[in-house]
């Protein structure tokens, strides 16, 4: 498992669960924020990304269309606000699922350019399926490690951004026209148990309308300081550990359910802390 949370709802909505070792590793997938191979300093990312180093970074984190649609009016109406000095001399990067990148952003946020920038995120050619390539992971990594606001609507892009201690807003309203998902919006981040905890912990800012998006946004750049504190408790409940060395402990919980066949027959739990220490890096 992720986390001593994820442990715990494992326990408690599988109870069978209960009679065989879990182990408590955290997510190997994000050991690759904290590896200097898929590190690129500002000017090497910004100069590949078509930014200026030198200009704050918004970026515009869109999640799957399957789960909301029409979110990509949110990053629409902050491009114009942008166009409009709303938000001094920013730039913005919008960064498309990676899974649904046809280029209907691109196209829609088209006449922003040069301070609004549309992250290419799909495969190579046009519907060559994703893969998830050394050059998607550094973009991923350093579009996150070089953002100074991070905005999204209630997905995993919230963890990435506090994984690199970067200020986070967070919709809790449909930005659609009419907004036809609001109640849905509503429950994910206030109802649902998988993103509340998030949602709620005072570590990403939860805005009701356009405006209190903007002047979230704003209020970061100023202090990207805000809310820090909260930040760290977002990676912790979500990812117990801070160290980049998931991918280690999940290999070395493997082996040493492997070496101890009895643990297969046992009825207990155990984190990655009772695994003997040199198991564990």
């Amino acid at each position: 498992m992720w986390s001593e949370q994820m442990r715990r709802d494992l326990l408690h909505y599988y109870p069978h669960s209960r009679s065989v070792p879990v182990y408590v590793v955290g997510p190997p997938q994000f050991d690759v924020f904290y590896q200097p191979r898929f590190a690129r300093t500002r000017e090497e990312f910004c100069r590949g990304a078509g930014l200026s180093p030198d200009k704050p970074i918004i970026l515009y984190a869109l999640g799957s269309p399957n789960f909301f649609r029409g979110e990509q009016h949110g990053a629409l109406h902050l491009a114009q606000r942008l166009a409009a000095g709303d938000l001094g001399d920013a730039q913005m990067l919008v960064r498309p699922h990676p899974l649904f990148d046809k280029g209907t952003e691109a196209t829609l946020l088209h006449a922003f350019g040069p301070r609004v920038v549309v992250q290419h995120t799909g495969g190579q050619r046009p519907n060559e399926p994703f893969f998830q390539d050394e050059r998607a992971i550094v973009d991923w990594v350093n579009s996150f490690r070089h953002a100074d606001v991070v905005v999204n609507m209630s997905s995993t892009a919230a963890v990435d951004a506090a994984l690199c201690d970067r200020p986070v807003v967070n919709l809790d309203y449909d930005p659609a026209p009419g907004s036809p998902q609001q109640a849905l919006v509503k429950d994910v981040n206030h109802r649902g148990t998988h993103f509340k905890p998030i949602a709620e912990s005072g570590g990403v800012w939860l805005v009701q309308n356009p405006d209190e998006m903007v002047e979230a946004v704003r209020t970061y750049l100023r202090c990207p300081e805000l809310h820090q504190t909260k930040r760290r408790w977002i990676v912790q409940h979500v990812c117990e550990f801070g160290d980049g060395c998931s991918g280690r402990r999940l290999a070395e919980a493997i082996l040493d359910f492997a070496d101890h066949p009895s643990r297969r027959r046992r009825s207990f739990s155990v984190s990655a802390t009772d695994v003997h220490p040199e198991h564990v890096s």
